[in-house]
């Protein structure tokens, strides 16, 4: 997390340099609308349009895989208690003790093409 905000300091710094370096006026046309600015600052302003919808349209994805983690998480933590008390059983087993039936757990699908990475 430290390396992604250095390196986007890093692109803040240059890009502050750049808007600063080409001062030249320039005019951009877009569906009718003209504005007029300079070029460093105009590219930038089109840079942060473009890291916003990048953003917007990578959210849900993200959203979607976080939950799926949590998801599965919690199903792990599920089997490694099974999984415990079956070795316990196991163990009562061996030893000669009785032991109640344990009922297994209800099964569960992992279907693969809803893991997006």
């Amino acid at each position: 997390m430290q390396l992604l905000t250095l390196v986007g300091m890093l692109i803040t710094i240059a890009s502050v340099i750049f808007a600063t370096a080409n001062t030249t006026e320039v005019t951009v046309t877009l569906l009718g609308s003209s504005f007029t600015g300079p070029l460093g600052v105009l590219l930038l302003v089109a840079l942060a349009i473009g890291g916003l919808i990048v953003a917007l349209v990578s959210t849900p994805g993200t959203l979607r895989r976080q939950w799926r983690i949590k998801h599965l998480d919690k199903r792990v933590a599920e089997l490694e208690k099974t999984c415990a008390a079956q070795k316990e059983r196991i163990e009562r087993l061996e030893r000669g003790e009785s032991v109640p039936e344990i009922t297994p757990a209800a099964a569960f699908d992992v279907n693969a093409s809803r893991l997006m990475f």
